[in-house]
């Protein structure tokens, strides 16, 4: 089966002025974000640097242990190569990193020529601090990131002119939904088309709201069969179910969405899997108040950070001494911290009971 790589192959060689941009390029370019290009693409908002460019400086400085994924430095040589992509302009690079208000996030801008900008936003990426941020999107009405990723696109909008696209993976994709629901209606009326790759919808309040029906037909969002996280919350917006070669959360990987020519592989209709989870997580949320689900949280990633590693990376490369350390942790929280934790695995597990009992009465 055929993904992103095969396109680059096949596409690679034909400029975006020979072969207009599509749903594979936009991908590409939403991925550019996940790459540790911080102090290679310019903060500047007058400055540039090519893909090309910033490809060799990410070789030469050795930067591969920052990426998220394994194939993203061959991603990046790739696209670096590409006579389609590596002529591209990147600049307006964004990084903020808060452990105390828990805020992850990252977004930088690539010039298309003739007037159009896209605003690549990273989603969650390999820290604690992002886990812990995206979870939070099952409690609070706002995330600090997408506060964050609103004042990034207001700000480009100043400062450059013509139009936009607005585009992520993951959290990234519902920064871009945020931040093109939230902005300015004069800003709003400079935006082309907003990609969400396998990210949350809203909550209730903005999916009813005035600004988010008036960009809903803009809204272009993309979910593997087997879907999850591009589940939660609400999804007004048609969707499109695209095929891939992995399984189950592994899907959430776009190196693993399937392609023919330059477009994904679509299919009908998501997995039992993608119900089951999505129900069952639905059903654990209903089941607490946001204060109850902010502190379990909390409590969660009290116990993570006691291994004293910051990444999901660091957690797994030694995992008998992180481990370890985090059992010891667990028993030294306060009586209310270890009961909420317990409670709530009691709970999950009653819900994915009570949607396996569904499942079989149909």
């Amino acid at each position: 089966m055929h993904n992103i790589f095969d396109y680059l192959k096949w596409r690679g060689d034909l400029s975006l002025e020979a072969d207009g941009l599509n749903n594979l390029d936009i991908l590409i370019l939403a991925r550019l974000s996940y790459l540790p290009l911080e102090g290679i693409v310019p903060e500047e908002y007058d400055k540039s640097i090519s893909i090309e460019e910033a490809s060799c400086e990410f070789f030469i400085r050795e930067m591969q242990d920052g990426v998220f994924w394994k194939k993203d430095p061959h991603f990046l040589r790739e696209i670096g190569r590409s006579e389609r992509f590596k002529n591209l302009r990147l600049s307006a690079s964004k990084s903020f990193m808060d452990r105390e208000s828990k805020t992850q996030f990252y977004a930088l801008t690539v010039d298309l020529g003739l007037g159009k900008r896209l605003i690549s936003f990273r989603g969650t990426d390999n820290t604690l601090v992002g886990w812990q941020e995206v979870m939070s999107f099952c409690s609070l009405d706002t995330l600090p990131s997408q506060k964050k990723a609103l004042e990034y696109f207001e700000k480009a909008a100043n400062e450059y002119s013509g139009e936009f696209y607005l585009a992520g993976h993951s959290k990234g994709g519902n920064l871009a939904i945020y931040s093109a629901v939230s902005c300015k209606p004069e800003v709003r009326d400079r935006i082309i088309s907003v990609y969400n790759f396998d990210g949350p919808g809203v909550n209730e309040e903005v999916f009813k709201s005035e600004a988010y029906i008036a960009v809903n037909d803009r809204i272009n969002t993309f979910v593997p069969q087997s879907s999850v996280f591009g589940m939660i919350l609400e999804h007004d917006e048609e969707f499109s179910i695209v095929k891939s070669a992995k399984r189950s959360f592994m899907q959430h990987d776009i190196y693993s969405w399937v392609v023919d020519g330059k477009d994904f592989i679509y299919l009908d209709k998501r997995t039992n899997s993608s119900y089951f989870i999505n129900n069952t997580l639905n059903t654990l949320i209903d089941d607490m108040t946001p204060d109850e689900i902010n502190e379990f949280i909390d409590a969660v990633f009290k116990v993570m950070e006691s291994s004293d590693k910051t990444t999901v990376d660091g957690l797994q490369r030694e995992w008998y001494k992180s481990y370890a350390k985090m059992l010891r942790s667990l028993v030294t929280l306060d009586k209310e911290e270890r009961r909420l934790i317990f409670s709530t695995f009691a709970k999950a597990i009653k819900s994915a009971g009570k949607n396996i009992r569904k499942k079989d009465e149909v």
